[in-house]
């Protein structure tokens, strides 16, 4: 497509056998300083398929009526060769009907030539070409995201074979091992669970990008976090002291409970990852105008400024030879995007003397009413 991003020039391409009504249009578009239009004609369909084979126009105005197609069958001949190009029906017949039948097969305007001017040209041509662009950055983004999910789960399969092998071989299947035999089996053990967290994560990413495969309903916030923090508590043998006020208690909230899930899970994991040996995580919850707010704070080091304005960043890692340094760069980042998905967000605070807070911000669907 020759048009750049902001339209500065837009190579039209008309199939039109009245010439005199593409001077007009000609016309029309040459009034307009910013884009400026390139308009080629042919006057048939014939010719059209001809001069399609090489050129990409970025939209075609169509007649429907020509004289080797007529109707509906010329927007069908037309989707045939014009490679993806948007389509604008231009035409004689003020039919609404057929208006909406071009537009379900495929046309992104229809217009009467005797009632359009300038601007409304000029819209429907810009709104068409936007469109296209939107559809193809959809499909564009569909690909990338089904190539990650396939590509994680075929790389996933031969790390789980690795981990079962050297797993068994820590264990003696293959007789006893000498500690420096058993240390490298150990750190090619872990270089491997890495790399399948990776994997997972890539997995995990996909999902939340497309968003669309959410499955909500309406939770009881205080249940869910509890839950999230006990089974957390229990699996790393720690205390977290846990704080909600009288309506954060009450709150809840529509969302996706594997999601919200593995957000929380997520920020526990990293508050608990960060913090000095001994120092009690504590997680806090109250309503704030109409949104939940939990905050998840630990006692650590304190967060560098370009380690808070970067964390939620796909693929962040943190700073070489700092203190927040991430193994895969995307756990903060599913953390943000789940969030979003909720219509919620994260933010940061970070200081020698308070420790580090991450707060989420989630909007309610409602208060639990109690009798």
């Amino acid at each position: 497509m020759a048009t750049n991003e902001n339209l500065q020039q837009v190579n039209v391409f008309m199939i039109e056998d009245d010439k005199f009504y593409c001077e007009y249009v000609k016309r029309l578009l040459g009034a307009r300083t910013q884009p400026q239009f390139d308009v080629q004609r042919v006057s048939d369909m014939a010719a059209a398929q001809r001069y399609l084979k090489d050129e990409r126009p970025d939209v075609v105005l169509l007649d429907l009526n020509l004289p080797d197609s007529r109707g509906l069958e010329s927007l069908s001949r037309a989707r045939e060769f014009v490679d993806g190009c948007p389509i604008i029906i231009l035409t004689s017949s003020d039919n609404e009907q057929l208006g909406l039948q071009s537009v379900s097969l495929g046309a992104q305007d229809y217009l009467v030539k005797q009632n359009i001017g300038n601007e409304s040209l000029v819209r429907s041509i810009r709104y068409a070409i936007q469109r296209r662009r939107s559809e193809e950055q959809t499909l564009r983004m569909a690909a990338i995201q089904d190539f990650i999910a396939t590509l994680a789960h075929d790389m996933s399969i031969p790390l789980i074979g690795t981990e079962n092998l050297l797993s068994g071989l820590l264990r003696g299947q293959l007789g006893d091992l000498n500690a420096a035999q058993n240390e490298a089996l150990m750190v090619m053990q872990q270089a491997n669970k890495n790399q399948l967290q990776l994997v997972q994560r890539l997995l995990e990413i996909y999902r939340y990008e497309v968003g669309s495969d959410l499955s909500r309903v309406i939770l009881n916030a205080k249940e869910l976090l509890l839950d999230c923090v006990g089974q957390f508590s229990q699996g790393h043998k720690i205390e977290i002291d846990c704080s909600f006020d009288a309506l954060a208690s009450a709150c809840r909230i529509w969302g996706d409970e594997e999601a919200l899930r593995t957000l929380f899970s997520n920020l526990l994991d990293n508050a608990f990852k960060y913090s000095d040996k001994g120092q009690l995580i504590s997680v806090s919850a109250e309503l704030i105008d109409s949104k939940l707010c939990v905050r998840i704070h630990n006692f650590g080091k304190p967060m560098p400024d370009e380690v808070r304005s970067g964390m939620l960043s796909k693929f962040w890692q943190g700073v070489p030879g700092k203190t927040y340094v991430a193994k895969t760069g995307l756990g903060l980042y599913l953390c943000h995007r789940i969030a979003q998905l909720h219509q919620g967000r994260i933010t940061c605070d970070s200081s020698a003397e308070e420790g580090t807070t991450i707060t989420v911000k989630l909007p309610i669907s409602g208060l639990l009413v109690t009798t």
